[in-house]
């Protein structure tokens, strides 16, 4: 038989009124502050809650016979009940900022031991270890979470939790691990579960000796020996309470506990005041001691204006749950893609270089090693994708189960505790970041017909990898070089291959066919354009046009067109001359004073056109209608000019 009231908790409803010795007044207080429930903790299976699913609105059972049912839920209810740290029944529950619970001695054997997880910032300063009863003594009112300096604490370097479910760090109050605030809801559980045990012996809440309590306010949630029971029954506020034995309220069900929260710092002071200031819950006597010109601001309003909105935030969570899963999934599809590829080209691989003598076989081990090498490098980058989501998910799971049991089992004062921690977290989640889209299909290509030289011999073998593959809607075609096409002339226009990210292509050996038709009526014929690989990703398109007249150029990639196929452009007749080759106006006019020339050189007396060493000469022959220094050229004359010729 347990007896209850060697255990206490932070509810006002369980805090001993007894007659204290001054020798057990420090112990008593002290125990007081704890919130743990020890009812004979048994070794359970691991339980992570991390990987647990949020709550879901009851949805029509299927047909699940009512035993199975019944106890799947137990089965469920004793897994939350259990540490994920130790795997037992949860001791004094204490949430970290990342929402996560463990038990008070989890963290503290963590403090004393955990190297692994524990850190100092400065490495240079070891810390002082402290015990267990210290860092109760040292525990701050309100939240837990930025715990009040006190005067009387010696300085230490800070230090930092990780979490054991989440790996994320957490800064440990002044006060030690002892600081973290209760998980309120978890509590409620455990002492529920202690009260209906029948072998926990309870004894009267209002009677300052240990009397056996004998029966429980159902609606008081305070338990009664036989003379407090006739009392509170014949009270005028009581009278129609339901009162019931201890037995029958144990087979009933007892499910409400007083949840009045008494502050840390002040045993005897109930939490009813949030300082908006430092986001925290406190009593009354805080407020002179430590929040001294805070904004503070009684919790009962303050707790009905966040309330919407941490529902909001428990929604966005499980949003935030199932698009992670869902990208999961689709990255899990992505490695099957990837597994499924690498084996496509190891095959095609394998086939190629069997065919070859032994100085082949070097090669093909260098390929295989390749391709070890792609797959390796695309399986990690979607593992750490995955493993992103996964957290995400534990994270978003977490953040709507903790808010969920807090608005469903916690009070006001409860769920304000939490307020900063939450919100914080929530905007952790929001802040997500889609998983980057993998290009996949096409990505790695084997190329039979490109020629590598043996490192240690003539041979010369074929085939290489490469992860590119060219994307005929993102290849350019120069088509500046379309412009302004004379009949007889040669023409080349650039083609440049790129792939589905528009990244140049940086080899050759693809498949290109280029065709020119003309658009005249009645001119059906086509004309011939060569095809020229540099083998770096470029290749030259050229022709030579022997016709004037309206053209259009069709360029494909393995049968597909490129961007901005077809290409219309014109060819026109060369621009005749209509001056004189001369070597200056001076000589070819005979002195004429009126005659010009196209090279707009000068000479001074009056001469309109161009002499020898004079400014503006070309320095050799040129015509005198455009000034072109090519004879066999076309005229580059402007229509606006005016030519007049002796």
């Amino acid at each position: 038989m347990m007896d209850i009231d060697r255990i206490t908790y932070i509810f006002g409803s369980f805090a001993r009124r007894r007659h204290l010795t001054p020798s057990s007044s420090t112990s008593s207080s002290s125990k007081r502050r704890s919130a743990a429930v020890d009812p004979a903790p048994q070794l359970l299976p691991h339980h992570d809650r991390c990987r647990s699913t949020p709550h879901q609105p009851k949805k029509q059972a299927t047909a699940v016979k009512p035993r199975e049912a019944e106890a799947a839920r137990l089965e469920r209810e004793a897994a939350r009940l259990e540490c994920p740290s130790c795997g037992r029944r949860y001791e004094d529950p204490r949430v970290l900022p990342c929402l996560h619970t463990f038990c008070l001695r989890c963290l503290e054997g963590m403090e004393e031991g955990g190297s692994a997880v524990w850190y100092d910032d400065d490495s240079d300063v070891s810390a002082q270890k402290t015990d267990s009863s210290s860092s109760r003594k040292a525990s701050s009112g309100g939240s837990g979470y930025i715990s009040d300096r006190q005067d009387d604490l010696p300085l230490s370097p800070p230090k930092r939790l990780r979490c054991p479910a989440c790996d994320s760090p957490a800064d440990v109050p002044p006060g030690g691990v002892a600081s973290f605030p209760p998980n309120y809801p978890l509590q409620h559980r455990l002492v529920l579960e202690t009260i209906n045990d029948a072998a926990t012996h309870l004894l009267c809440d209002l009677c300052t000796s240990e009397v056996s309590a004998t029966s429980r306010c159902m609606d008081c949630a305070i338990s009664f020996c036989e003379h407090c029971k006739e009392v509170h029954s014949r009270q005028k506020s009581s009278v129609e309470h339901q009162v019931l034995s201890l037995k029958e309220a144990r087979k009933r069900g007892i499910t409400k506990v007083r949840k009045q929260i008494m502050c840390l710092r002040h045993p005897d002071a109930e939490l009813s005041i949030f300082c908006s200031s430092c986001y925290q819950v406190i009593c009354r006597e805080c407020v002179p001691l430590s929040h001294r010109g805070h904004a503070c601001e009684p919790a009962s309003r303050v707790a009905r204006f966040h309330a919407a909105d941490l529902r909001a935030a428990a929604e966005r969570a499980s949003r935030a749950a199932e698009a992670a899963a869902a990208a999961a999934g689709d990255l899990g599809a992505a490695s099957m893609r990837v597994e499924a590829q690498c084996l496509r080209v190891r095959d095609e691989v394998e086939t190629f270089v069997d065919a070859y003598t032994r100085s082949v076989e070097e090669h093909k081990v260098g390929l295989l090693a390749q391709i070890r090498q792609v797959r390796e490098e695309k399986l990690q980058t979607i593992s750490k994708e995955r493993a992103k989501l996964q957290q995400r998910i534990r994270d978003a799971k977490d953040i709507a189960y903790f808010i969920e049991d807090l608005l469903s089992d916690g009070s006001e004062i409860e769920v304000l505790s939490f307020l900063n921690p939450i919100i914080s977290k929530i905007e952790k989640c929001d802040n997500f970041e889609q998983p980057t889209d993998l290009r996949l299909s096409g990505s790695l290509q084997f190329l039979k017909e490109e020629a590598v030289r043996c490192p240690k011999d003539v041979f010369t073998v074929y085939g290489v990898l490469t992860t590119q593959s060219v994307s005929p809607d993102h290849c350019h075609l120069n088509v500046e070089g379309l412009q302004n096409l004379r009949v007889g002339k040669r023409v080349e226009v650039p083609l440049e291959t790129r792939d589905f990210d528009g990244t140049p292509v940086e080899r050759g050996g693809e498949e290109i066919e280029a065709e020119i038709r003309y658009r005249d009526a009645g001119v059906s014929r086509s004309l011939n354009v060569n095809v020229m690989d540099r083998r770096d990703g470029t290749y030259g398109l050229s022709f030579v046009p022997d016709v004037a007249g309206k053209l259009v150029l069709s360029v494909t990639i393995k049968g597909q067109p490129i961007d901005g196929s077809p290409f219309p452009f014109n060819v026109r007749a060369l621009k005749p001359h209509i001056g004189t080759f001369h070597c200056c106006t001076f000589c070819s006019s005979g002195g004429s004073k009126e005659a010009s020339c196209g090279c707009e050189g000068n000479m001074p007396g009056g001469y309109k056109g161009c002499g020898h060493g004079h400014e503006g000469h070309p320095g050799r022959r040129h015509w005198s209608c455009c000034g072109s220094i090519l004879e066999h050229s076309e005229c580059i004359r402007s229509n606006h000019h005016y030519q007049f010729t002796l």
